[in-house]
């Protein structure tokens, strides 16, 4: 059965995603690939403010990619061999890249391989003191795409994503931590409610902000020289932002002492 690799379920403007294969450690399939971008474009068309990418259970965010599927249909090693074929990554991680709002991968155990790649894909990690993190393809023989090596590349530098790609080791949190791979380690048995308190307090601030921040922070980061319709297109989301009623709310609500109820307009 697919129909449930990927749950979601929705509370208030949180919503969460679970990757749902715990028998093997959450790991992924060409189908649970599909499903996690299937879902984020459903999320687009709702009140959603903010995401949480999580494994189910406590054991494992994600293994990597089901090691019996590697050379199978719509595996990355098809793509190594025929680079028409197309990457069954490149789909979720452009959905988390352009989901409008914060995507936070909330980190249990195990994140190796393909669910670290997915993992540095969000716009931030938080693990559990229990996560071990690694990417593994020295390890298996595999010559890793070049691309997702370069988001590696922006979150750690060069030295440290070398390091992983060449040892293969799995690194525990304090080290994730110190490397940059993950923003904050929280005691296993705090890490939900420390994840949902900070997605909720993400979804509660001003809409047309939280977009705008993490649509230049992404631009920002690819380093290459913005173009003049990019330039334009960011103005212009600054503009709309200084004539909302949102900036109105804000303003009125830090003079009133009162939590501001943004709208997104």
């Amino acid at each position: 059965m697919n129909d449930d690799l990927v749950l979601v379920e929705q509370d208030g403007r949180v919503a969460t995603l679970f990757l749902n294969n715990p028998d093997k450690r959450n790991a992924l399939s060409p189908e649970m690939l599909e499903q996690i971008a299937d879902n984020l474009d459903n999320l687009r068309h709702t009140d959603v403010r903010c995401v949480i990418l999580r494994g189910v259970g406590e054991q494992a965010f994600c293994a990597g990619f089901d090691i019996n599927r590697i050379g199978q249909t719509g595996s990355r090693q098809n793509v190594n061999e025929d680079p028409s074929v197309d990457d069954p990554y490149k789909r979720p991680e452009e959905a988390i890249i352009n989901f409008p709002y914060p995507v936070i991968a909330m980190i249990y155990g195990f994140c190796v391989g393909g669910g670290l790649e997915i993992a540095v894909t969000c716009d931030m990690r938080i693990a559990a003191d229990n996560a071990r993190l690694g990417i593994t393809p020295a390890k298996l023989g595999i010559v890793y795409q070049h691309e997702p090596m370069r988001m590696f590349v922006n979150l750690i530098g060069p030295s440290y994503t070398k390091e992983l790609f060449t040892t293969g080791r799995l690194v525990e949190a304090p080290r994730a931590h110190t490397m940059g791979l993950v923003n904050n380690i929280i005691p296993a048995e705090q890490l939900k409610e420390y994840t949902y308190g900070l997605a909720r307090e993400i979804a509660a601030n001003a809409p047309l902000s939280v977009q705008a921040g993490k649509s230049i922070v992404n631009r920002l980061s690819d380093h290459a020289p913005m173009t003049s319709v990019e330039i334009s297109r960011f103005q212009e989301m600054r503009r709309v932002g200084a004539a909302s009623k949102d900036l109105i709310e804000g303003r009125k609500a830090f003079l009133e002492k009162r939590k501001p109820e943004f709208t997104g307009h």
